[in-house]
């Protein structure tokens, strides 16, 4: 994740925030480093089934139905209810990963906890779990825009902990890596274990 957040500082410094388009963005550098990992390991990631991008979830949700002010509702109408989601990135090695990444754009608690749903829901604590984050948006970044962002994170976390009834977090093996990138340089403000 630091290679991700360096370049994308340096491409923000060079006067390039604009082209950061969309969350694809990331996705594709963090498996274009992993492709690497695997192939100086003389190791094909795609034809041996490794690096598994838009990979099913096994549980099923309906999204229309999810609404963070009514908790019991969620549980009832949106999980176990619609479709499979998808996850970013799915490693498939040992330990296996499950991936899902926001930004360049400010996110919403309920995407965040749409996200965190998908990464926490029927996927067992075996696998490793992680939301990235690099948010670009915001030239000034202060503060408030930091700490906005930190508490849409645990706002969502805990409705997720709710509807899914998760008692201990640290069990869950979820990390997650946030960061801003404003004019000044980046700043991470939740980096690793959730």
């Amino acid at each position: 994740m630091g290679n991700i957040l360096s370049r994308t500082e340096k491409m923000v410094k060079d006067g390039n925030r604009s082209g950061i388009l969309n969350e694809q963005f990331f996705q594709h550098q963090f498996t274009s480093l992993v492709t690497k990992h695997y192939v100086d390991q003389k190791i094909d990631p795609y034809r041996d089934m490794i690096l598994v991008p838009n990979h099913p979830t096994k549980a099923l949700y309906s999204w229309k139905d999810f609404d963070m002010t009514r908790p019991k509702s969620t549980q009832k109408l949106a999980l176990d209810n619609g479709n499979p989601g998808k996850f970013d990135l799915v490693i498939r090695d040992d330990p296996r990963i499950h991936l899902e990444w926001r930004g360049p754009g400010l996110y919403s608690s309920r995407n965040i906890a749409m996200d965190l749903t998908k990464l926490l829901m029927l996927e067992g604590r075996k696998p490793v779990k992680i939301f990235a984050a690099i948010i670009t948006s915001s030239a000034a970044g202060d503060e408030r825009h930091t700490h906005e962002l930190t508490n849409r994170f645990y706002e969502a976390l805990e409705f997720v902990q709710m509807i899914l009834e998760i008692d201990v977090m640290r069990r869950s093996n979820l990390y997650a890596y946030i960061a801003t990138v404003p004019d000044s340089g980046a700043e991470k403000f939740i980096w690793g274990k959730v």
